[in-house]
């Protein structure tokens, strides 16, 4: 005997996602003003994605916890909140991270056990370590490359750099003052 099919009571495959709210940075102060802010925007506007009936799917409960403690936690204390192993927190934060990224535009960083929103430090260590690597690999390449076309012009050589090239050369003059 053939399976039966079930395909006629199937409903359809096309799932929302949690979409950009292409909210204002005023907004999303006045959001994060709010102790629960986050979590109550995204009760609000998703309501299909983020609750079963009247109660909050497990990953805006671990939100709510995380909101709760002022968005600068460990997942220890997540999991202890839920009654849930660390693994499992670990796993409904990752599910509110996307939601938050996806809706808000905000991030969330986790460093080890700990998990926080990410802060304007944040922000600036990332541009410090960015700024190494161009200091360190790129200015010393972009030197080498002017060096060369200098060479190049120098000894009337036609110049055929990629597009790519020059228009870094001149970036670079632009931003270098020169």
């Amino acid at each position: 005997m053939a399976p039966f099919d079930f395909s006629r009571w199937s409903g359809d495959d096309q799932r929302r996602k949690f979409n950009d709210l292409a909210l204002s940075a005023e907004q999303v102060e006045a959001i994060l003003a709010s102790k629960h802010g986050i979590s109550e925007v995204l009760l609000q506007e998703f309501p299909d994605l983020t609750r079963r009936g009247t109660v909050p799917h497990a990953f805006m409960k671990a939100l709510i916890v995380f909101e709760e403690y002022g968005r600068d936690t460990s997942y220890g204390a997540i999991a202890a909140a839920l009654e849930v192993s660390i693994d499992t927190a670990k796993e409904y934060l990752r599910e509110a991270r996307t939601a938050i990224r996806a809706a808000l535009g905000i991030e969330m960083t986790v460093g080890g056990d700990s998990v926080r929103l990410v802060v304007a430090n944040d922000a600036r260590e990332k541009a410090i370590r960015v700024l190494n690597v161009f200091e360190k690999h790129v200015e010393p390449a972009l030197k080498k490359l002017e060096a060369c076309t200098k060479s190049l012009a120098a000894s009337n050589v036609p110049m055929a750099l990629p597009a790519r090239a020059v228009a870094l050369l001149e970036a670079n003059k632009i931003e270098g003052g020169i």
